[in-house]
């Protein structure tokens, strides 16, 4: 299988090298990896240059035009310059991955053979480990049937169908209810477990991350229950407790009323409704 990988990168001198090695001595090698360096300030994009030099394999695409560091929606932008550089019909498999991450040697070639013995499978991806009390342990950020945004691996012809990914926070669980929407499979694979350097939300506070989440609420549709039971969800699993899932709350509730501002098809929130209802019960009643 043809496998393109994109990497979207802002000022990541520290770790790119480690990422691009990492890769590098996959067993299963890549075909291309497309690395976005997305206005970087620091040496990345000298680094990378040398990169594309060392391997030609790897193709850098710069954007000046970047703003400050930020998560959800430049983000996909940045990846989405790696797509419009690229005929991804060219490929079988497109990854989305963070700058930051050291890969075991078999990642790819594990990811490969899940997708060649389901055609119905349409997303898959292992599982990030952080540094915590000197031991590399996994950060459980999400449920176990999620596949985290630093590395996401799609089936070209799946990604295709939903019209890539969606710039707007709440990206990474927008493209998961869209493949499911049109029938493809998800497979997370616990066994691989993939070096993350860095702590998911380590530049935000709680209350500017509850006030994100509330937004990723509002953009993937979220009724005025589900909405409601996500942000208590919240203030049960995340630090301070309860108070963050009242805010979480309160920021939900101060967009829900912005009918407007739907990033979704009506057709499309009401499976995600259903989806996350059908969830909710299963899991508690």
């Amino acid at each position: 299988m043809r496998h393109l990988a994109i990497i979207p990168a802002f000022n990541e001198e520290k770790n790119i090298g480690k990422t691009i090695e990492s890769i590098a001595s996959q067993t299963q090698p890549l075909t291309r990896l497309i690395i976005v360096n997305d206005g970087s300030t620091d040496n990345t994009g000298q680094l990378l240059e040398n990169y594309a030099k060392k391997y030609s394999w790897i193709k850098i695409v710069h954007n000046k035009n970047k703003d400050p560091r930020s998560t959800g929606a430049k983000i996909v932008q940045a990846f989405n310059l790696g797509v419009d550089s690229e005929n991804i019909e060219n490929y079988d498999i497109i990854s989305k991955f963070d700058a930051d991450l050291e890969f075991p040697k078999n990642y790819f070639q594990k990811i490969i053979s899940v997708f060649s013995a389901d055609s119905a499978l349409g997303l898959s991806g292992g599982t990030c480990i952080i540094m915590n009390n000197n031991d590399w342990k996994e950060e459980v950020i999400s449920k176990n049937d999620h596949i985290r945004g630093a590395l996401k691996s799609y089936k070209v012809k799946a990604f295709l169908q939903m019209n890539g990914l969606r710039e707007f926070m709440g990206w990474d669980s927008a493209d998961e209810f869209l493949l499911r929407y049109y029938g493809w499979k998800i497979k997370r694979i616990d066994s691989l477990q993939v070096k993350h350097f860095r702590h998911t939300n380590h530049l935000n506070g709680w209350v500017k991350t509850s006030k994100l989440n509330a937004k990723v609420f509002h953009n993937l549709g979220y009724g005025l229950l589900i909405g409601s039971i996500s942000s208590i969800k919240r203030g049960l699993v995340y630090s301070p407790y309860i108070i963050s899932g009242l805010v979480t709350w309160f920021f939900f509730i101060l967009q829900y009323g912005n009918m407007v501002d739907k990033k979704l098809d009506p057709q499309v929130i009401k499976f995600i409704r259903r989806y996350r209802l059908s969830s909710i019960f299963k899991k508690y009643v």
